[in-house]
C-alpha cells in the first residue's frame, strides 16, 4: 500500500511534485529561451540591464526571464526607469533585478525565474517586448 499526501512529509511531497513539474517547466522555458532568441535579432528582445528597465517603465515587457540567485545592487528611478549601480552595504540600495521584475508584474508582464545555467544572457535577464 502506497503512502497517502495526507501522511507524507512535507519534503517527500514537494520532491514529487517537483518531479512531475520539473520536465514541463524545462519544456517550457527552452520555449522561451528560444522566443528571446529569435525576437532579439528582430530588435524585439535585450539582455542589456538598463534598457530593460526603461522598458519595464513603460510597461513594453511582456515576458522577463530573470537569473535564480542573482543580485545586482544599485537603485532605479521609478519615474524614468534610469538605474545607477551601488554597494548592497548602503542601506538606499536594493537589488536591480527585483525591481526590474516588480515594474514588469505591475505593467502586467510575466516574470519567470531561471536557473543560471539557462540563462541565454549573462547579465542576469533577459526581457521579450511586446512591441
Amino acid at each position: 500500500m502506497g503512502t497517502s499526501a495526507e501522511t507524507m512529509p512535507i519534503e517527500e511531497l514537494s520532491q514529487r511534485a517537483w518531479q512531475l513539474v520539473e520536465p514541463l517547466y524545462l519544456e517550457r522555458l527552452a520555449g522561451l529561451v528560444d522566443t528571446f532568441g529569435a525576437s532579439e535579432a528582430r530588435g524585439q528582445a535585450e539582455g542589456d540591464l538598463a534598457g530593460v528597465a526603461r522598458a519595464a517603465r513603460e510597461g513594453r515587457v511582456a515576458t522577463l526571464l530573470v537569473e535564480a540567485e542573482r543580485h545586482i545592487p544599485g537603485r532605479m528611478d521609478g519615474a524614468t526607469g534610469r538605474i545607477e549601480f551601488d554597494e548592497l552595504a548602503n542601506p538606499e540600495v536594493d537589488d536591480l533585478l527585483d525591481d526590474v521584475a516588480e515594474l514588469v508584474m505591475k505593467g502586467c508582464g510575466e516574470v519567470v525565474v531561471v536557473p543560471a545555467e539557462r540563462m541565454p544572457t549573462r547579465s542576469g535577464l533577459a526581457a521579450i517586448y511586446r512591441y
